[in-house]
């Protein structure tokens, strides 16, 4: 690994983005070209950053910083690129995540393929990406999505934008690598590379036939009360592990990593809504899986199952939902072993 590399890494671990912009610098210096910087350095350090917080080494807080300042230089480094001509088609990549890295890296492989690109993204996504999509009418959408929590929000968005006619391609880890979780969500197609996002742009229609947004089933409509209520239900959840759990509290003091668990419940529910939007219950697996993964790697994996068994108390009134949760458990039983985790699959 070269020097400029190890003095990046080196910055991100300490959060200090002065020195990660100096690494950056020297780089281009040797002649690397932007692209190689984001592909070579950026994105696979981003991934070690991911890889730490997931084995407990990092917290939530040392991760924000390190991915802000890799979000930051990607931003500094496009600035360098070439414009695509003012004839070439424009595509707009839109994400709803706060994490907003693999959008970016995405809209800069699309401005090296000659597309004029706008990203958008933040808080006021949904109705700033139906001014775009209705002002500028792009060759296409391409919806960047990493976690499987977006899906069940994106949808609603994507219902909306039926009408304009404008294709929609999706791509991410939220997939799973699986189309039917992009077209269940309403994307007309799914990438699984930038390469193949770019081939698609050249053989989809300009325009589909416009449509209308389906009326809402029973399982939207419980993934709508989800994420109507999730800021109710994740400190319900939380309380209820506090007092399940009072010997992890020292002298008032709870272990740094508590502080996670927000994230990590709302995550949950995310997961459980988008569950329900695209009929994949397998989401919910994973998502017990990968929980599983980041409380044992802090000392905490019987939480995991409190979490499932806590969860299913506001769920009453609400049995797909309760389907979907019950199911997830019952599925990392049979893959322990034959032995189900205690949760009941409601009648």
């Amino acid at each position: 690994m070269d020097r400029a590399r190890v003095d990046y890494w080196t910055a991100l671990r300490d959060g200090d983005r002065p020195a990660a912009l100096a690494a950056i610098k020297q780089m281009r210096d040797t002649g690397r070209t932007h692209l190689e910087v984001i592909d070579e350095v950026i994105v696979p350090a981003q991934e070690q950053v991911a890889g730490h917080w997931l084995a407990g080494e990092w917290t939530a807080a040392q991760r924000q910083v390190a991915t802000a300042i890799n979000e930051g230089l990607v931003h500094w480094l496009c600035s360098f690129a070439p414009s695509p001509p003012a004839d070439r088609p424009l595509v707009v990549v839109a994400t709803l995540e706060p994490e907003e890295l693999p959008a970016l890296v995405l809209a800069e492989g699309l401005t090296s393929a000659s597309y004029r690109t706008t990203l958008v993204g933040g808080d006021g996504v949904a109705d700033d990406l139906l001014r775009q999509v209705l002002g500028r009418k792009p060759r296409a959408l391409l919806v960047s999505a990493s976690r499987a929590s977006s899906l069940a929000r994106l949808k609603p968005v994507l219902g909306h934008l039926l009408a304009t006619g404008v294709p929609v391609v999706a791509l991410g880890a939220a997939f799973g690598g699986d189309p039917a979780r992009a077209t269940a969500i309403g994307a007309t197609a799914y990438a699984a590379s930038l390469e193949e996002a770019v081939i698609l742009l050249e053989q989809l229609p300009r325009r589909l036939p416009t449509r209308s947004p389906e009326p809402p089933g029973p399982a939207e409509v419980e993934a709508a009360w989800l994420g109507e209520f999730r800021h109710e239900i994740t400190p319900y959840v939380l309380r209820a592990l506090a007092a399940r759990h009072p010997a992890r509290t020292v002298d008032g003091m709870q272990p740094r990593w508590w502080a996670e668990l927000e994230e990590l419940v709302d995550h949950v529910l995310g997961c459980l809504a988008s569950s329900l939007v695209t009929g994949d219950e397998t989401i919910m697996v994973e998502v017990r899986e990968w929980l599983t993964r980041v409380l044992e790697a802090r000392g905490a994996a019987a939480l995991v199952q409190d979490v499932w068994e806590v969860l299913a108390l506001p769920l009453r009134g609400h049995p797909l939902a309760r389907v979907h949760l019950a199911g997830s458990a019952i599925a990392r039983g049979t893959a322990d072993g034959g032995q189900t985790d205690g949760v009941a699959t409601p009648a």
